[in-house]
């Protein structure tokens, strides 16, 4: 009775967030529905008594269960079955310190080298099957709704599909980011069952397919991507093409938008910026953008600078937002893999929940970062 577009995580038997990936819509669920909906859930209820049919035809009406596998879609009529912006759950998350959404570098393996690339590339797996499974059942177990796959390239493990179908079992909200290359009209057919994928990021360097194939060192991967991104598209995957500004691509960026992104109904979002390798080292810099090409970006943009001073944001790494890289460490970001000699943990050793409970790495993060910190401006997750 519970449609299969839905993802959901319980907390503490008390407060049920349930979102429609289709709709874009979350719904909160508390007391006698959450109840109710949790025996359902559990196939623990096949009779219902007055109040409780009442309840029933409620979460009808809101689209959790279903009746003839059709969903109603009619305003909310209960103070326990409330339909929030996201918002307002990642506020609660925030203050919660509740691990709602991160980052996953599944692997460091990647069948392309591009030049202003930050990762350390290896040639096999640091995480078995066994091993991602067992984080994604930790991350379940915190509380963990939404997450982002990168790597590396997430689909040069041989097991990519075993993994995606088990976060499609375990509820999880996914975005994914891909070179594409490896997507062909047999892996679609392989991922489209998932839908709880609700957007695919892949890269795209130039309109000019010789400039993007200089960016990433291989010959004829212009076309493979761009052939994956009209397969997903057809698919009827949610597609947005990311494009890293550098010199290499300073005359032929903007076409992607004007004649690929544009023409396909895609979005196209461009990052002016280029960050240190993991390791540390700026080798990869040497080809970006200067002052004058960021105000020329800008204003293809239609960006306006705005000279008010703004109130401090709050930044959720730590608090509610999380990373693991392609061994297993714990991080509060991504970008903070550069200022920490060693991870706040690793879950292949100790639990996520010691680690985000217990450390008193993750309790000093905290501190640091608590009321002082703007929005991380290379972080758009929206989860």
């Amino acid at each position: 009775m519970i449609p299969k577009d839905l993802v959901y995580r319980i907390y503490d038997n008390s407060l049920a967030i349930i979102m429609n990936i289709k709709e874009n819509r979350v719904v909160l669920l508390q007391y006698k529905p959450l109840r109710l909906w949790q025996n359902i859930l559990e196939n623990n209820q096949n009779s219902f008594d007055k109040d409780e049919t009442k309840i029933l035809n409620e979460l009808k009406t809101n689209g959790l269960i279903v009746n003839d596998d059709k969903t109603l879609s009619i305003p909310i009529v209960s103070d326990s079955i409330k339909e929030v912006d996201i918002s307002i759950v990642n506020y609660w998350a925030f203050k919660n310190h509740i691990p709602l959404s991160g980052h996953f570098e599944l692997t460091s393996q990647c069948n392309l080298r591009c030049k202003h690339c930050y990762t350390m590339f290896t040639k096999e797996d640091k995480l078995s099957t066994r091993d991602v499974f067992n984080i994604i059942d930790q991350m379940k177990a915190v509380g963990t709704l939404g997450l982002v796959l990168t790597g590396g390239e997430i689909f040069a493990r041989k097991d990519i599909v075993e993994i995606l179908r088990y976060l499609y079992e375990k509820k999880f909200v996914l975005r994914l980011n891909t070179n594409g290359i490896y997507i062909d009209e047999d892996m679609v057919s392989k991922i489209k069952e998932f839908t709880n994928i609700y957007r695919i990021h892949i890269s795209l360097y130039s309109a000019d397919h010789k400039v993007h194939d200089n960016i990433t060192n291989q010959k004829g991967s212009f076309e493979k991507t761009l052939n994956a991104i009209k397969l997903l598209k057809k698919a009827g995957f949610t597609i947005r093409i990311n494009c890293s500004l550098m010199q290499f691509n300073k005359d032929s960026y903007k076409q992607i938008k004007t004649d690929i992104g544009d023409k396909l109904g895609i979005e196209v979002h461009y990052d002016p910026f280029i960050y240190p390798k993991d390791d540390g080292s700026t080798s990869n810099m040497f080809q970006t953008f200067n002052d004058e090409q960021v105000e020329e970006f800008d204003i293809f943009q239609n960006r306006k600078v705005d000279n008010e001073e703004k109130k401090p944001k709050l930044c959720k790494a730590g608090f509610s937002f999380f990373s693991i890289t392609e061994d297993g460490g714990l991080y509060p970001c991504l970008k903070m893999k550069r200022c920490y000699t060693n991870p706040l943990g690793n879950l292949t050793k100790t639990t996520f929940s010691d680690i985000w409970y217990n450390s008193d790495k993750i309790k000093l993060v905290r501190s640091s970062l608590n009321n002082k910190l703007r929005d991380c401006s290379v972080c758009d997750l929206k989860l």
